[in-house]
């Protein structure tokens, strides 16, 4: 349909006006949103000296920053707790502040480091877990569902991420130090994140099966979070062991923060990074950086909510090093570890060291370095249809479903050079009205509406919109085949001067350039918070085929 019957409007749309007509200025666009906020807590050394210290939280802290800021969150709104300021009064404390504060269609990030523990209820006649505050306090799902509902029900998207542990493993001895030590001279010691409130010995809190606790995800549901608005990420499943590394940080945090950076892979050429492919990124990560001890089984890097989330552009900055953490006070030394010797394994060759924050005092050793990853297998030959579809998908996950789209076709199969395309839209919120299409050549692709013939895309709430309007009506011209068209309405108005690289009456060239990884790429950043300046990211979409026959 699009390719044909859309050439003498593309002419006449170069003739009248360019693209650039329809843009806000280029100098709008940011890559920081203000109404993006973030929670970062990292607790290292513990009020009380039986509790292990994790020398590697201040990695945490500054890699949780690296991310907060590919996420678009601007520094003036993250808010950082350390050691004696994380207490449990203080941590809801700061949460009760993020409710407050969160902005109209935002996107939250809450970030936990530290110890996860497991304790006996008699209440409820078995285990509960939680996070571990400074002062011994615990923090249950309940509790930061509770301090967070606010902010579930204002914010358009929320992702936390727990780099703790709610057990001590399975499958190795129950030690709260490990120090793995091969045949190198350089000393590897990982910290078990878990420290079990009570009795050491307390071994019916140690089995998930005595566990009470339900999921952040099921309490956050219960009072009306949207599974599609929020994604948890935990660094262990409930009967793993996560570790901190005093040199580099959190296992986990170091993989997602690598992937979300630039290391993960687009495995559907959709043109940006799912929160699903950088799990499965970090997963590797962990693997391979665990590989030279084999009495220690991988922990895995666990995702709830909707895995389908992009988090950050298509391309976002690889940071610098990034701001060193306020100095932790001197913890008392934890107990001996345990010595594990490994089977000897070659030693990679040095490769260069994640991104890191320095500590405030250098640690005596340094951790050798991890290996280096395999080689990627050859890319295989990217269909541009395929791609493009996948890239209407994750553009759609996007959506917030408290935003409700009514679409109407007045016919779900065309006569080429006969019938009209007709749509009847119906919005529950005043808006803005896009509409991207996937030609049934399946390489045309290119935003449809709005366009230089029609800049008018606003819809008002309750009242049907009827589109496209009489001077770039549209009749299909084939060939044969599915249209794809998302409909997508926005609460607040999408700047398309990066798709056009700010080209005047360039709309053929934006309309095949789309359609290349670089252009799908820009598509996705569009809706996902790149080009607005503080308004509402949220959004209603619904994708539709449109068949094309003779």
């Amino acid at each position: 349909m699009v390719v044909e019957s859309m050439k003498p409007f593309l002419r006449r749309l170069a003739a009248v006006v360019g693209l650039t007509a329809l843009c806000l200025s280029a100098s709008a666009q940011t890559s920081s949103q203000s109404n993006r906020s973030a929670l970062i807590v990292g607790v290292s050394t513990y009020a009380s000296p039986d509790i292990p210290s994790l020398r590697g939280v201040g990695f945490d802290v500054g890699s949780a920053r690296q991310i907060a800021a590919a996420m678009g969150i601007p520094d003036s709104r993250i808010t950082v707790l350390r050691d004696a300021e994380a207490t449990k009064a203080g941590i809801l404390a700061a949460l009760d502040r993020l409710a407050s504060t969160v902005g109209e269609g935002g996107r939250v990030f809450v970030y936990f480091s530290g110890h996860g523990t497991r304790w006996f209820d008699p209440q409820v006649n078995g285990c509960k877990e939680g996070l571990l505050a400074y002062d011994q306090g615990t923090i249950t799902n309940e509790e930061i569902a509770q301090r967070t509902r606010r902010v579930s029900e204002t914010a358009d998207k929320v992702m936390m991420f727990f780099d703790a542990c709610h057990s001590d493993g399975v499958s190795v001895n129950r030690n709260r130090t490990r120090s793995l030590a091969g045949t190198d001279p350089v000393t590897l010691e990982l910290t078990p994140k878990f420290f079990i409130k009570g009795s050491a010995d307390n071994e019916v809190c140690s089995r998930p099966a005595n566990v009470r606790t339900r999921s952040l995800l099921a309490e956050a549901s219960r009072l009306g979070a949207l599974s599609e608005n929020f994604v948890q990420i935990t660094s262990a499943r409930a009967d793993e062991v996560s570790f901190d590394d005093p040199n580099r940080g959190g296992l986990a945090t170091q993989g997602v923060r690598d992937c979300l950076l630039g290391a993960a892979r687009d495995l559907d050429a959709s043109g940006a990074v799912s929160i699903r492919e950088i799990e499965q990124c970090a997963q590797s990560f962990v693997e391979q950086r665990l590989a030279p001890f084999p009495s220690l089984q991988p922990h895995h890097i666990t995702v709830t909510g909707n895995r389908n989330l992009v988090p950050a552009p298509s391309r976002p900055p690889m940071a610098l090093a990034a701001a060193a953490p306020s100095p932790a006070p001197v913890a008392q030394k934890p107990p001996a570890p345990v010595v594990v010797n490994p089977a000897p394994a070659p030693v990679a060759a040095p490769a260069p060291a994640p991104v890191a924050v320095a500590p405030a005092t250098p640690p005596p050793a340094a951790s050798p370095p991890p290996p280096p990853p395999p080689p990627p297998p050859p890319a295989a030959p990217v269909d541009p249809g395929a791609a493009a579809l996948a890239t209407l998908r994750e553009i759609e996950a996007q959506q917030n479903p408290r935003r409700k789209l009514d679409v109407t076709l007045s016919r779900s199969a065309l006569r080429i050079g006969k019938d009209p395309l007709e749509l009847r839209l119906k919005s529950s919120h005043d808006g803005h009205v896009y509409l991207v299409l996937l030609g049934s050549d399946r390489e045309s692709f290119y935003v449809l509406f709005p366009n230089g013939l029609d800049r008018n895309n606003r819809i008002q709430a309750d009242k049907p919109l009827n589109l496209p309007r009489p001077e770039w009506a549209i009749t299909a011209k084939g060939p044969p085949g599915v249209n794809n068209l998302l409909v997508l309405v926005s609460d607040s108005p999408r700047d398309l001067s990066a798709l056009t690289r700010g080209q005047a009456g360039a709309l053929p060239t934006f309309s095949s350039a789309l359609n290349t990884l670089n252009g799908r790429g820009s598509l996705i950043d569009l809706f996902t918070g790149q080009g607005l300046t503080g308004g509402s990211e949220a959004f209603a979409a619904r994708l539709l085929r449109i068949e094309e026959i003779r």
